[in-house]
């Protein structure tokens, strides 16, 4: 049963003035996405719940989905009918655009399902649902300038990182029906919009990858083929040991986006705020070794929020 928000904001009152140590996030016990760790997987989607001083911290880890009937969904709608939350934390979104960002909310209210088809994905019930429930909206994406600074660190090139900020575009245009496979024609002018628009957020001159034509050279030089209908998603995949060049990219940008989002959860929570997370299904076992350490192990981990113990979910 949902506790009611006047006696969850009264025992965060009450928990608050006591003398409790800082939550203290570790990133060096993130799990690096390895394919075994990948392979070990259970498919489909998932939530995990912790709780802290009495608080409820749900992970939503989701199989991005345009399907209102998914399991996705299935489990968004779960955790907002079984908790009441003051924070929700969304994927995708910059933590800097502040709370209740408006575009995303303008985002969401002009994304109409057809059918069970919602184009904008699972970021509509998760921020409908909390909405609904007054909770608070943030982004969980750190500034593309810090993500730059990370990975370039770890010695990808600002090539890289542009290169794949507009690559992993590529699986959301096939899933939002943008373009029917990588050839489409329209899959051109797609590019380089998103080129321009993540030179500028990154922070890169105008020479760094200027058109389609320096993209698709640089996918070529990096994976070793053409972009084309040979596309697979898993080439947008973290992976640390992938057996694409692109994957070591997307594992550096991984690893910044993770530990960003591993303080936040840490700085909401030691607030004495309800959050929920919903993101991309491969976070949460990339997650859950800094979680457990941090607030102890999940108290259920599973595909129904109705089969958790009572005291995981009160």
């Amino acid at each position: 049963m949902k506790r009611s928000v006047t006696s969850a904001l009264l025992l965060s009152a009450v928990l608050g003035g006591c003398a409790t140590p800082a939550l203290v996030p570790d990133a060096s016990r993130l799990a690096p996405w390895t394919t075994q760790l990948r392979d070990s997987q259970p498919e489909g989607a998932r939530l995990a719940i912790y709780r802290y001083r009495g608080r409820p911290f749900v992970f939503v880890a989701a199989t991005h989905s345009t399907d209102t009937e998914s399991p996705t969904f299935r489990l968004i709608r779960q955790a907002y009918e079984k908790f009441d939350f003051d924070t929700a934390i969304v994927e995708g979104v910059k933590y800097a655009s502040g709370p209740n960002p408006s575009r995303l909310l303008t985002y969401v209210a002009e994304s109409e399902a057809v059918g069970s088809f919602q184009p904008a994905g699972e970021t509509v019930p998760a921020v409908q649902g909390a909405l609904r429930e007054g909770a608070v909206i943030w982004g969980g994406e750190p500034a593309d300038s810090d993500v730059l600074a990370l990975a370039t660190g770890s010695g990808v090139s600002e090539a890289d990182v542009l290169g794949f900020y507009v690559l992993r575009n590529v699986p959301q245009w096939l899933q939002e029906r943008k373009i029917e496979g990588p050839s489409d024609p329209r899959t051109t002018p797609l590019v380089e919009a998103a080129l321009a628009k993540n030179r500028a957020a990154l922070g890169l001159g105008p020479n760094t990858l200027p058109d389609y034509a320096s993209w698709a050279e640089w996918y070529e030089r990096t994976n070793g083929r053409p972009f084309g209908d040979r596309f697979q998603t898993e080439e947008v995949g973290p992976l640390a040991d992938g057996p694409h060049g692109t994957n070591r990219a997307g594992y550096a940008i991984s690893r910044a986006r993770d530990s960003f989002l591993l303080e936040r959860v840490a700085d909401h929570l030691g607030r004495g705020e309800a959050v929920v997370v919903v993101y991309g299904a491969s976070h949460l076992p990339i997650l859950r070794p800094a979680l457990d350490a941090m607030l102890g192990p999940a108290c259920y981990v599973g595909t129904d929020l109705s089969e958790a113990r009572a005291g995981c979910r009160d």
